[in-house]
């Protein structure tokens, strides 16, 4: 469960549209989309002395398949222990200074009422409003807002075929306000694109959908939750009976092609 909630990436089912490659390495998934996000590098276990021709071989998958930059998570149990600052030494850039709390919950959690209306995304037009929320909610530039609006309808259509994520909406008198996202594998469940609104932030709506998200784990028969959060995100989500149970550091490659 400790290895689930640190690296979920490895363990979440791949959508029909990823590609994922497992080395002795590392996990390297490839979605679609333009984003730096769009290609994740987890589960990081380089041997010493081999991180510049580790990180060369990630480079080169990455070239065969025409990307660029890509979103790395390295948390405790990866190696060499240094390799964070191996890493920021040949080019990566931390995408914060803190990085994250790896947070895991296996109770039903605490959330108080917020009388919003919470459902899981079974249409096109919510799977829309989904997207439009969570580029409002994140201030992503129009540029990438742009690139997920464009995917909405194959997306869509990849998520409602697929067993592999459910996309949940929280509204408040018909107006989409929140979502996150909900996704499967054997341990549990990983909650993670959490976006509010600025108007509704700190009025429950994230906490909803945790109980949502915590509905569809037991559903699943795997009730377990996991995610990453800041200081501020992490304590609300300890309050709710999260524990927190690692630290993660986020960095950012990009090379030129």
């Amino acid at each position: 469960m400790l290895a689930f909630a640190e690296d979920p990436s490895t363990f979440v089912q791949a959508a029909p549209d990823e590609e994922r490659i497992i080395t002795d390495g590392a996990v390297v998934t490839f979605a679609p989309g333009g984003h730096y996000w769009s290609t994740t590098v987890a589960r990081v276990r380089f041997g010493a002395g081999n991180v510049v021709s580790e990180l060369d071989h990630v480079r080169s998958l990455m070239r065969s398949r025409g990307r660029g930059a890509a979103a790395w998570s390295i948390g405790p149990s990866a190696t060499p222990a240094d390799v964070v600052f191996e890493l920021a030494a040949l080019g990566l850039e931390r995408e914060s200074a803190a990085g994250s709390s790896i947070l895991l919950l296996t109770h039903k959690p605490e959330v108080a009422p917020a009388g919003f209306e919470i459902r899981r995304v079974r249409t096109f037009e919510d799977h829309l409003a989904a997207i439009e929320v969570a580029n409002e909610g994140f201030g992503l530039a129009p540029e990438d807002a742009d690139d997920d609006l464009r995917r909405a309808r194959d997306t869509f259509e990849i998520e409602r075929r697929g067993q592999h994520t459910a996309r949940l909406l929280a509204l408040d008198g018909g107006r989409p306000i929140a979502t996150g996202r909900a996704r499967f594998a054997p341990q549990g469940v990983e909650l993670g694109g959490g976006a509010t609104i600025p108007s509704y932030r700190r009025r429950g709506a994230m906490s909803s959908l945790v109980g949502a998200a915590w509905v569809e784990a037991v559903r699943n028969g795997t009730p377990a939750l996991v995610s990453f959060g800041g200081d501020m995100s992490a304590s609300a989500l300890q309050r709710m009976g999260f524990r927190k149970v690692g630290r993660i550091d986020h960095l950012i490659d990009r090379f030129e092609e």
